[in-house]
């Protein structure tokens, strides 16, 4: 029940971040729900489920993109492994961890993106204005994860009421 869980939360989070979240944009930006969908399930999770999860989310939403297929999967396993390797060197039951994580995976996220499609000749914004965007996306997906952290906790929390029983 808990994976179909957590692919429904991606597969929402994926058609909404397509179709409803680029029109609620602030500072030129919409939140990226994937992103901040798979950071939760990472830190709730797991780096495992996050990683597996960030790659299935990453390539529905690839399959969305006009462009090439991979770069958006590429890109959340980026932040996936990226919160992983912050779990494992700090405190995890500080809310500002979570806030901070998602925020600096939103810049690797985008660099990624912008990278991509750089190597592969499609426009880039100038890196001023990128700067810009990724700052205020970064900032737009922090206010968001403490959200998705408590959707993730309640999809995960029978897994552990039926550990915490076994034993």
């Amino acid at each position: 029940m808990k994976r179909l869980g957590v692919a429904a939360l991606m597969l929402a989070a994926v058609l909404v971040q397509v179709t409803w979240a680029p029109r609620v944009t602030v500072a030129g930006v919409f939140p990226n729900l994937a992103l901040v969908a798979v950071i939760a399930i990472a830190w709730e999770g797991g780096v495992r489920a996050g990683m597996a999860w960030a790659c299935i989310t990453g390539l529905m939403l690839d399959l969305t993109a006009p462009g090439p297929f991979g770069p958006h999967a590429l890109a959340l396993l980026a932040g996936a492994y990226l919160t992983g390797f912050w779990m494992r060197n700090l405190d995890r039951e500080s809310v500002l961890h979570p806030v901070v994580a998602v925020a600096v995976s939103t810049a690797v996220y985008s660099l990624i993106l912008i990278g991509a499609d750089d190597l592969l000749g499609l426009p880039v914004p100038p890196p001023a204005v990128a700067a810009e965007l990724i700052a205020a996306a970064a900032v737009y997906n922090a206010a968001l994860i403490p959200i998705a952290l408590i959707v993730a906790r309640k999809l995960h929390a029978p897994a552990l009421t039926r550990r915490i029983e076994q034993t």
